[in-house]
């Protein structure tokens, strides 16, 4: 199970993230999770969490929604 840990929204890492949520137009705020699950131990990492819709969105998610329309124009052209 995940721990989320509240950190100040204005700390944005990375420009990439969206500063409203894609799928409601939410206030998005900079968390920390945790992942106590993990093969190699806790395992932190910062995320946005839209606090209107939930939508959770890291540099993971990001990427593979990148590479996943890149597949998706690939495989229409």
């Amino acid at each position: 199970m995940n721990r989320m840990i509240f950190h100040a929204a204005g700390t944005t890492a990375k420009e990439s993230i969206p500063q409203s949520c894609t799928r409601c137009n939410g206030y998005l705020v900079h968390e920390m999770c945790a992942d106590l699950e993990s093969d190699s131990g806790v395992s932190a990492f910062w995320v946005h969490r839209c606090i209107q819709c939930g939508d959770v969105t890291d540099e993971v998610i990001l990427r593979n929604r990148l590479s996943g329309a890149e597949t998706v124009c690939a495989a229409a052209a």
